[in-house]
């Protein structure tokens, strides 16, 4: 059923995929054939693994569907590209108060809503105050969680008042789940009873280079060029977007041309397939993206801090880097923390390889028993378990692997009995700030801290780094509870993992940001004639 509807889609110019802004870009190069440049056609097709949720900027809170979000929706700040830094987008400067409690953003003028209507500050304050308004259905509600209030002294000058310094606060604005500004006329105009709720699940109120023309479902999506867009305007005009979960599908309509990109779920050798032909280009972008083991304090044999030290010496991360990511498309892990976080002396998580370790711990243990869960939503983490199976029973324990899904591995808090004793797993954080790393993954109360690790102390330190106002001081701290962590050997990293797509030759100016996975900016292409 799916594979015709695309078929029809192509052939009437329907299209796919999307993306945000135009800041400073990075460089691409056109692949050739034959001496002649490749022409990249302007109506982009693309495809979806899974269904996104709906496309409402105070609801959607998950990886695939970035794309759409980021390409229809713009916040005041976004991240240069493939960096930490902050550039303007809907603000043009900004300023924070000594005392970290107060910003004050001047807006861009003449940004036009895809109704026509023109940003002021107003919307800003709708928009934000929408997002807290929703409550527990907006997942990425928490971070407004300490905003005390709002003023819109001028047109163009919207401030923010928190009621404690949050030393993320520009990462949360930032973030490709952070706050968007809407336009407050339309959300007025469509609120119904649900604060507009229903009307934005096929519809948009953004301001960014793309408008949503079609959204169904469990089908596919459409985004077209805004004509009245801000900046300048997109080479790429339309992009279509088909649910295709099966990848080897996928890559055939790529190779024949009904796909002009596959964003994610490429192995290591499909990957390496494309590499060379010039019919295609691979691309390769740092991100804030990490391969991961969560090792579990409260049963089995880790309870025992020994074992779990003994353990982190038996995980062969260079392997693992070669075998399932290759070379190209990951490194090992030095730090607790996603690349760029923190200075490469902060946080350092750099155990030496050495089997014997673990297997001289293990010697006389009476239960020799390890069951290894990995969790589905990437192939490559079965084969990194695989490989840390293997390790383990070398070492003389009886190590078994198992799958989990998601929905169960999200579950698993509710239900500690179910959880294994070693969890795979390849995760990305919200934002590119250590506290979005730490506190979600590694925090006693963290959402994704999936195997329950608790360690106090560097619950703390994270604590004190999220309400510092100094770059040292978020330093200090964040790096304090890194090592506190690594000792405590709940959490070991293994690779950091590039974002990696393939796309048909002729596309340039790719720009990418680190905490948005399966995202560009497709505005920023550029196409060859």
């Amino acid at each position: 059923m799916r594979r015709p509807r695309l078929i029809i889609l192509v052939l009437t110019t329907c299209l796919l995929a999307a993306a945000c802004s135009s800041s400073s870009p990075s460089s691409g190069t056109s692949a050739t054939t034959g001496g002649e440049k490749v022409a990249a056609p302007a109506v982009l097709n693309m495809a979806f693994n899974a269904d996104m949720q709906v496309p409402d900027p105070d609801i959607f809170y998950e990886v695939e569907g970035n794309v759409v979000m980021t390409s229809v929706y713009e916040g005041l700040i976004q991240y240069a590209p493939n960096s930490n830094t902050f550039l303007p987008l809907l603000a043009e400067s900004w300023t924070i108060s000594p005392d970290g409690l107060t910003y004050t953003f001047q807006l861009r003028p003449g940004v036009m809503f895809h109704d026509g209507t023109t940003m002021t500050s107003h919307d800003a304050e709708v928009s934000f105050e929408r997002r807290t308004a929703l409550g527990a259905v907006s997942a990425p509600g928490y971070m407004l969680a300490d905003v005390a209030g709002y003023d819109t002294p001028a047109p163009l000058t919207f401030v923010i008042h928190l009621k404690d310094p949050v030393s993320p606060f520009l990462d949360y604005l930032a973030s490709p789940y952070g706050p968007k500004v809407s336009s407050a006329t339309a959300l007025a105009a469509h609120a119904g009873n649900d604060m507009t709720q229903t009307w934005l699940k096929t519809h948009d109120a953004g301001s960014g280079p793309y408008t949503i023309s079609q959204f169904v479902p469990g089908d596919h999506y459409t985004l077209s060029a805004f004509p009245g867009y801000w900046g300048t305007q997109p080479q790429v005009t339309e992009i279509h977007i088909a649910i295709l979960p099966n990848i080897t599908t996928q890559q055939l309509e790529l190779q024949d041309g009904q796909l002009q990109l596959i964003m994610h779920g490429l192995s290591k050798q499909d990957i390496a397939s494309y590499q060379g032909n010039p019919k295609f280009q691979v691309q390769r972008f740092p991100a804030n993206f990490k391969a991961m083991l969560m090792v579990n304090e409260n049963k089995g044999i880790f309870k025992s801090q020994a074992l779990r030290t003994a353990l982190q010496s038996d995980i062969n991360r260079q392997q693992i880097v070669d075998d399932v990511f290759g070379s190209q498309n990951a490194q090992v892990s030095t730090q607790m923390y996603p690349i760029g976080e923190l200075p490469l002396n902060l946080a350092v998580d750099t155990p030496t390889y050495d089997p014997s370790v673990l297997a001289a711990a293990v010697k006389g243990l009476a239960d020799k028993n390890v069951d290894i869960g990995y969790t589905t939503d990437d192939p490559r983490n079965q084969q990194a378990a695989e490989i840390i199976q293997t390790e383990l029973q070398a070492a003389g324990l009886n190590a078994t692997v198992r799958g989990i899904t998601l929905a169960v591995t999200f579950d698993l808090p509710e239900n500690p009995s179910q959880a294994p004793d070693l969890l795979m797993t390849t995760q990305n954080p919200d934002a590119s700030a250590p506290d979005n790393w730490a506190r979600i993954f590694e925090n006693t109360a963290g959402s994704l801290n999936w195997l329950q690790c608790s360690v106090p102390a560097a619950d703390a330190e994270m604590d004190l780094g999220l309400h510092s106002t100094t770059t040292a001081g978020v330093q200090q701290h964040y790096g304090m509870a890194g090592d506190l962590l690594q000792k405590a050997g709940c959490f070991d990293n293994i690779a950091d993992v590039k974002e990696v797509l393939v796309a048909q030759a002729g596309y340039t100016n790719w720009v990418h940001q680190l905490s948005a996975l399966f995202t560009v900016r497709f505005a920023s292409l550029k196409l060859s004639s």
